[in-house]
């Protein structure tokens, strides 16, 4: 499969992109180097012969699909443009510190009821963005959710997935903490 990623040093788009290539996937990823932290997230894709750092220009329409990614939402485009708007996501190389997380512009702590109830693991996400791809007839607008957030908040039901995290999300909440004590230097400052 041939894919291109918008915003690809993006923390989720970088995620989207590292999962893509380990798939054997070829992906051409646009975004400036304009941070570190971009930089730094750059390095690990740069050397996969199955990724291509483009400019605007070389676009390509020949993708199986095209993925912009953003806080709050994700564009999915196949033969028609899909707005995936998402739950709080969380992972590796996100803008956080050890007691919680920069999401959407804003702090959220770990241990808050919000956090707990709302949150799915960037790797979840990127399980179910694969489903997408492949799915036919989806509507344009898909309300991604923590299976743990059942609230209605006036979501028409037929466009709402519900996400189960594969891990406990405490477990995952871990993992990104020791993540993030070892490579703190190389994330986003808050």
């Amino acid at each position: 499969m041939y894919f291109f990623v918008e915003d690809c040093f993006h923390w989720i788009g970088f995620h989207m992109v590292n999962h893509f290539l380990e798939n054997g996937w070829h992906v051409d990823g646009m975004d400036d180097l304009d941070t570190d932290e971009k930089e730094h997230l750059s390095m690990f894709l740069g050397r996969n012969d199955l990724f291509h750092h483009v400019a605007k220009s070389g676009h390509n329409k020949s993708y199986d699909a095209s993925i912009s990614i953003g806080e709050c939402e994700m564009i999915l485009k196949k033969k028609e443009a899909i707005t995936i708007k998402l739950p709080l996501v969380f992972g590796e190389w996100m803008p956080m510190n050890q007691d919680g997380a920069c999401i959407q512009n804003d702090f959220i702590r770990f241990d808050s009821q919000r956090f707990i109830s709302s949150a799915v693991h960037v790797e979840n996400i990127i399980e179910s963005v694969k489903q997408w791809i492949r799915a036919s007839g989806l509507p344009q607008v898909v309300n991604a959710r923590s299976i743990h957030d059942r609230k209605a908040d006036d979501l028409k039901l037929e466009n709402t997935v519900y996400i189960r995290n594969n891990r406990p999300i405490k477990e995952e909440i871990e993992n990104v903490k020791k993540h993030y004590e070892r490579y703190k230097k190389f994330y986003p400052r808050m």
